[in-house]
């Protein structure tokens, strides 16, 4: 008897557990707000003196935002979001006479509007579990640059810019209300959000990022927790 009880409980469990997997976790209609941060890797022109330096990890840095957003449906859904970050940049190393190291930090804030794919909303799984694609248009604005000793090259300040970013979301629901996830995002700018605009004259030769590349670049690695009511 206790054995035939106990494989029934079993079956009973196994049965429960698979039809929870069905379970459909709609978040159509709903909107929500979080918090993110983390780390952040600089990618602006001359970014390889840094590792030339020694100084490879200088151009690790850091970012935090707030999000705000509204899930259309379980497929689609739309995201604002505002962040604060310092930022890490340096002046033409190869064309001066002494070829040092000219590096200096900044503060800046942007703004982003995404529109998210929820991959998982594609399908019939749980979606307790939700991984998200994305993409957005924004502004950058940077200011505050430091001082970089450059001997004549100008680092402009303040800039405001145009950007746009693509990125995946990972998020786990631990109730129907609260969520944490994961963000890896990576972001391009117009040229000058680092405050420079190399002209071509300021071209070393073998070296890319000096009057080639028009793109300042960000790569962000982010956790957040958030709320949707």
């Amino acid at each position: 008897m206790k054995r035939l009880a106990g494989v029934t409980l079993a079956l009973l469990l196994t049965c429960a557990m698979a039809s929870a997997q069905q379970i459909k976790h709609s978040h159509e209609g709903r909107f929500y707000v979080g918090f993110q941060a983390g780390p952040m890797l600089n990618i602006y022109e001359n970014y390889f003196s840094y590792k030339e330096n020694g100084k490879t990890f200088g151009l690790i840095t850091y970012q935090a935002g707030l999000v705000g957003g509204y899930d259309v449906n379980d497929i689609l859904g739309l995201r604002l979001s505002a962040s604060y970050a310092k930022n890490a940049g340096a002046c033409n190393t190869k064309n001066t006479s002494a070829h040092g190291f000219y590096p200096y930090t900044f503060q800046s804030v942007n703004v982003f509007a995404d529109a998210i794919l929820d991959l998982h909303g594609l399908s019939d799984l749980s979606t307790f579990f939700r991984a998200k694609l994305y993409g957005g248009l924004g502004l950058g604005h940077s200011f505050n640059m430091t001082d970089s000793k450059h001997p004549w090259q100008d680092v402009s300040d303040p800039n405001t810019v145009f950007g746009f970013r693509m990125g995946a979301i990972f998020e786990y629901n631990i109730t129907d209300n609260i969520g944490i996830f994961g963000d890896l995002c990576g972001e391009a700018y117009t040229d000058k959000y680092n405050g420079l605009m190399p002209s071509a004259t300021e071209q070393a030769e073998n070296y890319e990022g000096y009057g080639g590349f028009p793109l300042d670049l960000r790569g962000l690695i982010s956790v957040g927790v958030l709320y949707r009511f």
